[in-house]
């Protein structure tokens, strides 16, 4: 997601950019619809279908990982990855977070509100300094509601604060994939650590970055096995739909076994059971392959695979946007309030759900188009000042 540009090889991988695309679609929905529903499962414990459609995000920084590139400095990796992803962390609070804002209040919202003091404690973190779980910490969470379209951005920082810790290791553990594995589930106890005993919210989501580094690592792996080529040109082998068989069996025994005990909304991952960080990435890594699996048979069917591919490559597009522009598509025509984000049943919810999807995709597609044009102006004023 994060906008790396994949090696020559592993741009025929179309399996990956159909992936993305499938993914996204279940994010969105899942924060537009099911988990405005009564579908979020008992307490702050996710339904199996909320868990299955939302180990995307997990997915994505999987992904991210794919494509990792050994060689190079570790300054050289960080500015070309963690630079970017800090300013669009930014950069897209502040823009989404003002539009809406003005949008808002241009209908009649409460505008007493500070934007700019809001967003900054968006970026470093709402609950900063808080007790995870507690009553302030859930109150902290609604400070920019109704005008919050940041939900779920905190994705890109700690996913650039896990390259930093991943940029360190990468190339040293990845020359065996025991000591890969093994790295990997140490880094997943130490965020289960912190969020089990220390509890505190650290500034960026720092607690997140052990486990985004272990994601990283786990995709590097399936890089150097190659096991996205595989799995996209093996759907007439035996081995194949063993594989799949295998994935499904095991997402499923995860999903009903494995406790997640998550507030996806609040974002608490692993905090209601000591070290289950650990077992909500091994089940959503599960739900992953069987949608990998998936992936691949979409492949097969053309206007099915062309769309997935379309939503994939603006994967960065669908995810940033789709909370401000399903919030302006409605807010005209109902109320939002301070701790629902979208005040609507299942079929209309689900309706703006897709509605939301295709005027990003058109909005994208203007932009694309535009552009060039406006790029060749600026360019063409430059040459004639000089």
């Amino acid at each position: 997601m994060d906008g790396e540009a994949p090696s020559t090889e592993k741009q025929r991988l179309k399996i990956l950019d159909v992936y993305k695309g499938m993914a996204i679609m279940g994010v969105i929905i899942t924060h537009l619809v099911l988990l405005q529903n009564g579908t979020t499962g008992k307490g702050d414990d996710p339904s199996a279908l909320v868990q299955f459609m939302f180990s995307g995000l997990f997915m994505f920084m999987v992904v991210s990982g794919y494509f990792y590139k050994p060689g190079g400095t570790y300054l050289e990796k960080v500015k070309k990855r963690v630079v970017p992803l800090v300013l669009i962390y930014v950069g897209a609070i502040t823009a989404v977070t003002l539009v809406l804002f003005v949008y808002m209040a241009a209908l009649g919202y409460d505008t007493s509100y500070n934007p700019f003091m809001l967003i900054f404690r968006v970026i470093v973190g709402k609950s900063l300094g808080l007790e995870i779980g507690s009553d302030e910490y859930v109150e902290a969470s609604h400070i920019l509601a109704p005008y919050d379209a940041c939900i779920m951005m905190y994705y890109l920082i700690i996913l650039a604060l896990g390259y930093l810790i991943f940029f360190a290791i990468a190339d040293r553990v990845l020359k065996d994939w025991r000591v890969t594995i093994v790295t990997v589930f140490v880094l997943l106890l130490i965020s289960s650590f912190y969020i089990a005993y220390i509890k505190i919210q650290p500034p960026f989501y720092a607690h997140y970055a052990p486990m985004v580094a272990a994601l990283l690592l786990v995709g590097a792996l399936m890089a150097k096995y190659n096991v996205a080529d595989i799995i996209q040109n093996g759907y007439r082998t035996k081995a194949f739909w063993i594989g799949l068989a295998v994935a499904v069996v095991c997402s499923a025994l995860c999903l009903v076994f494995l406790p997640s005990e998550t507030d996806i909304v609040m974002g608490k991952i692993g905090y209601y059971a000591p070290f289950n960080v650990v077992t909500i990435v091994i089940t959503s890594l599960s739900c992953g392959m069987v949608q990998l699996y998936i992936a691949s048979l979409f492949m097969r069917i053309p206007g099915i695979s062309h769309l997935f591919s379309i939503m994939g490559f603006n994967v960065l597009y669908l995810y940033l946007l789709h909370m401000m522009v399903a919030k302006m598509i409605i807010a005209p025509f109902v109320t939002i309030g301070t701790d629902v984000n979208i005040p609507l049943g299942f079929m209309p919810a689900l309706a703006l759900a897709f509605g939301t999807i295709a005027a990003i995709l058109v909005m994208s597609y203007i932009y694309r188009r535009i552009k060039p044009m406006i790029l060749g102006k600026v360019r063409g004023g430059k040459a004639q000042e000089q």
